[in-house]
């Protein structure tokens, strides 16, 4: 018979427990307060509870995690061996996207993604939005950096990536770091890695949140891909961002003079959409159900 030692299915041991003879200057953790904190975890990752645990493979989620990453590849699959008239438009415009680069794509970065697994609904993936959503977005990534890596005659897998979300919990690292391979990197870290030579795919990055990361740092810091939200739109790109923040700054302050800071937003939006041309397409979800279509704007 088979002894299981790790973790789980055992449970980890309290590292500090209070000394015999404690006094104010030790630090220890209680029983009662390690048992409330081990409780306080298995209840926000449930596929890490014994009942959810699979000890033939020692993975959380009974293989549900493992879905989610086979799924993401099987997107990929389809987006980069397409079976119809719209994935073979669809490829085509991603494909034109990245020949559309005058340097060399040397890595890429995703920001962003959000969650693989949001709670318990991850236990539905079928019928999870969210869920299908992130699979269908970063297979759409893997796909642009295959795309690219056959443009520069790169072998399969070998352009550099890293992701990067503060939201990113143990299950979506697990899908990423485990069974996917891939870097995930503590935010800001992975803002170091952009270069003009990068591909940057941020589907949820806020226009204001651009400033002062992708932006400004400099004009060899911009990269020639920026996959985003779309910057030129009334209520979500440059316009609302800087709207947003001379509001927030003339009830603040009291005055409505346009300082540096928003003149220095201003410009640099201003320079990027000159220099970067806009294309729009469809995210392709081939799955048996409706195809989620949503409409993403790509800078290049």
């Amino acid at each position: 018979m088979s002894q299981h030692t790790g973790i789980p299915p055992n449970k980890p041991n309290n590292p500090f427990p209070p000394p015999r003879n404690h006094t104010t200057t030790d630090i220890f953790i209680t029983p009662e307060a390690w048992e409330e904190f081990l409780t306080e975890f298995l209840e926000q990752h449930p596929g890490y509870h014994l009942d959810n645990w699979d000890p033939q493979n020692a993975t959380p989620f009974r293989h549900k995690l493992h879905k989610v990453w086979k799924e993401v590849r099987f997107v990929q699959s389809t987006i980069m061996v397409p079976r119809d008239a719209h994935a073979k438009n669809y490829k085509e415009k991603l494909r034109r996207l990245v020949a559309r680069t005058k340097t060399t794509i040397g890595n890429a970065v995703c920001l962003g993604l959000g969650h693989a697994y949001a709670g318990e609904k991850a236990l539905h993936l079928d019928s999870t939005k969210n869920e299908r959503t992130w699979i269908e977005q970063c297979g759409m990534f893997l796909a642009l950096c295959q795309m690219i890596e056959e443009k520069h005659k790169l072998p399969r897998d070998s352009l550099p990536k890293v992701f990067q979300d503060p939201a990113f919990n143990l299950e979506d690292r697990f899908v990423l770091e485990q069974l996917g391979q891939q870097t995930v990197l503590p935010s800001p870290g992975a803002i170091e890695h952009i270069t003009r030579r990068t591909f940057v795919f941020a589907p949820h990055f806020p226009a204001d949140h651009l400033f002062g990361t992708i932006f400004g740092r400099g004009d060899d810091k911009i990269p020639e891909i920026l996959l985003t939200q779309d910057l030129g739109g009334d209520y979500a790109g440059f316009g609302a961002a800087i709207a947003q923040r001379h509001i927030r700054k003339a009830y603040w302050t009291g005055n409505q003079t346009i300082d540096s800071e928003t003149r220095k937003m201003y410009e640099e939006g201003k320079r990027f959409l000159k220099s970067h041309h806009k294309l729009e397409f469809d995210y392709l979800y081939p799955s048996p159900g409706d195809p989620l279509r949503q409409p993403r704007p790509a800078e290049v």
